[in-house]
């Protein structure tokens, strides 16, 4: 077929060209002139209409032809039917009475129907009512969408949501039920429920605090632990800002800036806040802050976790005090024990000046004075050992009433006249075992200091019971364990130290009051001195109420009081007139002073002195030494050698020989080495010579002593 276009466009070709060839080049029988410009103009307008013409041509044929290839679309009902055959949800066409007309494949595939047998019958045979009793116009009158059962061919039921609709037909009166199948829905949100069932239970079952928080930090959600530990319930607290439910009214300002600094994060933010519980008592939380964001990391709520750590706290208190008062005490107990030697060499050399100086020398007065205060300085030695737990002791079966009883007439001129001193013995009390001397000092120096806290005067209750502390105690000084407990109760009327004071009572110079007249090693003192006896100390006290002072001794063993089957300990053998001997004694202890002082003490009685300053050195002495030597002296602990191995080494070529411990090191470390107290002679500043003498003197004439002797 001839393209138009091409025709329109070669006809202008051929009119312009035939124009130009006739104006340019005429006929040669006619004779050349000039073209006519009339001519020429007529001519080219006649090429361009003829152009335009032909392109309008073709136009219209292009769009013939297109109108031709495209299919012709197909009706609006032919459409709808497309779509309702496709569709993934089933869909029925009802009348009036709620007949099934028709339904698409979807509807067959769910309800396992086929169109031939479900046309004809009632809706509600597929999706019924949602209960009994009531009419189809429930879900058919009131076009809308709502969950209902539907009902497959073998009887199943599955979740649906169905919406009716009007459809519009000449002459028809129809409704299009649209159903589409939820259970994959319905699992999925019974399942998020089971979840978060199962997540609230573990989240109340836990025993720490779980707050859900606005970004505001006000309270949305809590667990039943928060309720139990701030005795709130949930409906309370629930639009309130955590800070006015956890705070007291005097930290409620402070506790909210720090909670409101958290709340800003970033998250997880961790923490160490004070919560108050709806009594008032204060808890020490370990707090958490984490944040729950949205799908654009915006904060929705803020989650709060606390723990409640008041007894990790007290107990790291304690366990921190009882390790300051521990390194104050080893201070203590060796600048006490070196001081103790200084003191020992004065006091020692002294006392051996003044036996052998006249009464009327001039010289005497002076050595007196040096001796009275080396005494004062071996008092406060004594002090500083007691404190450090280094203190010799003495134990043996003691009655509190006993002791209480004894010091009674002390007690009340002790507290004196403004104060009245009351006394409660339990007359069935179980002995402890103790030393003596330092239970009556316990007493004495508690009762000092209660009756210092009543300067106008009051009421001092002392009383003994039994107890049974079942779980211990963190709290005393030192922690007291479980078991059964003789406790000495102590109770005055002042008005009750500060929480700061009981805090920092067991301390060396801390004054309990700004009035105190105590030197600052009292209480110090008597800590150690009931730590060293196995018991433990508690000082309450209410500010305008009084103070408590308990002191906590374990109960002996033995059920009742029974005389040792043993040797009579040295400290109770009867003082002999004559103190002076003949004998040689071996003298083994290696530190220079305190072998220098026992030197003294022995050699003015007569006595001939080997001097050894280890044990090897003394083994030497006495394998060359030709002579008798009747008496070994040591320390029960010498360079490389203890003092029972040098005993027991000399022994065995001097089968006779006696031997006797002397030191200056605590009964701690004398029973370490297997020996008991009493038959150790202790090397402080208040050992006489004669004290020494006496006991030697016993041992070399006791011909039934042991060879342990």
């Amino acid at each position: 077929m001839v393209n138009p276009r091409n025709l329109a466009v070669n006809v202008a070709i051929l009119v312009a060209a035939s124009a130009t060839a006739s104006v340019a080049a005429p006929p040669a029988h006619i004779t050349a002139a000039p073209a006519s410009p009339f001519l020429t103009g007529t001519l080219l307008v006649l090429a361009l209409v003829a152009g335009a013409f032909g392109w309008l041509l073709w136009d219209a044929r292009r769009r013939l032809r297109f109108a031709v290839q495209q299919p012709p679309l197909p009706p609006q009902d032919a459409l709808s039917a497309a779509i309702v055959r496709d569709s993934s949800d089933a869909i029925f066409t009802i009348d009036a009475a709620g007949l099934v007309q028709s339904m698409n494949p979807a509807a067959s595939k769910q309800f396992g129907y086929g169109i031939e047998e479900i046309r004809g019958k009632n809706i509600s045979a597929l999706i019924p009512p949602p209960s009994r009793g009531r009419q189809r116009s429930n879900y058919m009158t009131n076009p809308g969408a709502r969950e209902l059962f539907g009902v497959r061919r073998d009887g199943t039921r599955f979740p649906v949501d169905v919406k009716l609709d009007e459809l519009s037909f000449a002459n028809w009166n129809l409704m299009g039920l649209s159903v589409r199948d939820i259970s994959t829905r319905h699992a999925s949100e019974k399942d998020l429920e089971q979840r978060l069932a199962s997540a609230e239970a573990i989240v109340n079952q836990t025993g720490a605090l779980v707050f859900v928080l606005s970004p505001d930090g006000v309270i949305e959600r809590m667990n039943r632990a928060c309720e139990a530990l701030l005795d709130f319930s949930g409906g309370e607290v629930r639009g309130q800002a955590i800070w006015e439910i956890v705070a007291m009214p005097a930290r409620m300002e402070e506790l909210r800036e720090q909670i409101g600094e958290f709340l800003r994060g970033p998250f997880p933010a961790r923490a160490e806040l004070v919560f108050a519980a709806r009594d008032g008592h204060e808890y020490t939380m370990s707090c958490v802050f984490t944040a729950t964001l949205d799908e654009l990391s915006t904060i929705e709520s803020i989650i709060l976790t606390a723990h409640d750590i008041s007894a990790r706290k007290a107990f790291e208190r304690t366990h921190l005090r009882t390790e300051r008062m521990a390194a104050v005490s080893r201070l203590a107990g060796g600048v006490a024990h070196d001081f103790n030697n200084l003191l020992t060499a004065i006091t020692g050399y002294s006392g051996l000046a003044l036996q052998n100086l006249e009464t009327e020398n001039p010289l005497r007065k002076d050595l007196e004075e040096i001796k009275r205060a080396g005494d004062r300085g071996a008092a406060i030695t004594r002090q500083l050992l007691a404190m450090s737990g280094r203190h010799p002791r003495r134990p043996r079966l003691v009655n509190l009433n006993e002791s209480l009883k004894g010091a009674e007439r002390m007690l009340r001129v002790l507290t004196g006249e403004p104060v009245h001193l009351e006394l409660h013995s339990d007359p069935k009390l179980p002995p402890v075992e103790a030393d003596v001397a330092q239970v009556e000092e316990v007493i004495l120096h508690l009762a000092a200091f209660l009756r210092e806290q009543m300067p106008q005067g009051g009421r001092l209750t002392i009383r003994t019971a039994t107890e049974q502390v079942d779980q211990g105690n963190p709290d005393t000084e030192p922690p007291l364990g479980a078991g059964p407990y003789v406790v000495l109760t102590l109770t005055d009327t002042s008005r009750g130290l500060s929480p700061e004071a009981v805090a920092h009572l067991f301390e060396p110079f801390f004054p309990a009051q700004e009035t105190s007249r105590s030197n600052g090693l009292g209480l110090a003192m008597v800590a150690g001195l009931i730590k060293q006896n196995g018991g433990a100390i508690l000082v309450t006290a209410t500010v305008g109420g009084g103070n408590t002072v308990r002191v906590y001794w374990p109960k002996a063993a033995q059920p009742e009081f029974v005389t040792p089957d043993r040797p009579t300990p040295l400290y109770m053998v009867p003082k002999p007139v004559a103190t002076d001997g003949t004998e040689t004694v071996l003298l083994a202890m290696d530190k220079d002073e305190e072998r220098a002082r026992v030197k003294s003490m022995l050699e003015p009685a007569g006595y001939t002195v080997l001097e050894a300053r280890s044990g090897l050195q003394a083994m030497e002495i006495s394998h060359k030494h030709s002579e008798t030597i009747h008496m070994v002296i040591t320390d029960v602990a010498l360079p490389r050698m203890s003092g029972a191995d040098l005993i027991l080494g000399i022994r065995v070529a001097r089968p006779a020989i006696r031997s006797l411990y002397v030191t200056s090191r605590s009964t701690g470390e004398v029973m370490t080495h297997g020996l008991a107290p009493s038959s150790v002679v202790t090397l402080n500043a208040e050992l006489e010579a004669k004290d020494l003498l006496v006991r030697l003197r016993f041992l070399l004439d006791n011909k039934t002593m042991s060879v342990g002797q």
